[in-house]
């Protein structure tokens, strides 16, 4: 069975960083994305890297306050049919076997973006099991993320945000990944198994699914461009404690680079103290 992705070389150059792009991939039988095989990973997991929670949310949670259940997680996996949960199980490619999958595809998309923003850095994988009609609900990623839906189908409405004011805000201000409002200018992705979405950096996006159980794996990857303003906005989120307006990631070359040097020398000095 072929299971690499099937995406268009010259679509995917044009699509990459700017927009998302509809893709396929051959997952939706292997037997690492069983309910049992993920249930086994959720255990095996740290604890650290296993969030769950109830899956009936409206689209807009802004703080990333949801109520979750109370059972060990291996559980919560394998109840999925019937305990209304949304369960994310992260950073997978620590075990061996879901690292293999994950390179296999990301090393095809490594050869497609070649030296762009500087080249790929920090594969993560996560995998998304979820009960039927389940929402994630608005938020951005700060990654570059392909979504493989593996079993179940889920609707992906992508869009942008308001303004650029109200980005470069929420992007150097929030303390949760969710926003307080819906994509504008919405685009639909229906992903049934077999099928995926590529998404840029920052995105802003939310997800509901169909009628059953939908697993979904998600390959992800940051690049130094990338890095680069994630440490810019982090260094005008200091600004703004301040009192005082940034200029945004992308407005002053010279300034950018200042702050990012400035986040990474700060993380350096950080990692020697501890």
């Amino acid at each position: 069975m072929q299971r690499h992705l099937e995406i268009d070389r010259t679509a995917f150059s044009n699509a990459f960083g700017r927009e998302p792009l509809a893709l396929g991939h051959g997952l939706r039988s292997h037997k690492l994305f069983s309910v049992e095989a993920l249930a086994q990973l959720a255990e095996r997991l740290a604890e650290d890297l296993v969030e769950h929670n109830v899956g009936d949310l409206p689209t807009i949670v802004s703080n990333g306050d949801v109520q979750s259940v109370d059972l060990p997680p291996g559980d919560i996996a394998r109840g999925i049919e019937t305990n209304g949960c949304w369960m994310v199980l992260k950073n997978v490619e620590r075990d061996p076997a879901y690292r293999r999958l994950l390179d296999e595809r990301l090393d095809q998309v490594s050869d497609l973006i070649g030296s762009r923003e500087g080249g790929m850095a920090q594969r993560e994988g996560f995998i998304f099991l979820s009960a039927p009609g389940s929402v994630t609900p608005s938020h951005t990623d700060p990654e570059h993320n392909l979504l493989l839906q593996i079993r179940g189908t889920k609707d992906m409405s992508v869009g942008t945000f308001p303004d650029p004011e109200t980005r470069q805000i929420v992007l150097e201000t929030r303390g949760h990944r969710n926003v307080d409002w819906e994509p504008v200018d919405a685009r639909h992705f229906p992903l049934a198994p077999g099928d995926g979405v590529y998404m840029p950096v920052h995105v802003p996006h939310w997800v509901r699914n169909g009628e059953t159980v939908s697993v979904s794996f998600s390959i992800t990857f940051r690049t130094p461009a990338s890095e680069r303003i994630a440490d810019v906005h982090s260094f005008n989120r200091r600004l703004r404690k301040l009192k005082l307006s940034p200029l945004a990631p992308g407005e002053h070359t010279a300034t950018d680079k200042a702050k990012a040097l400035a986040i990474a020398s700060a993380s350096r000095l950080r990692r020697r103290v501890s």
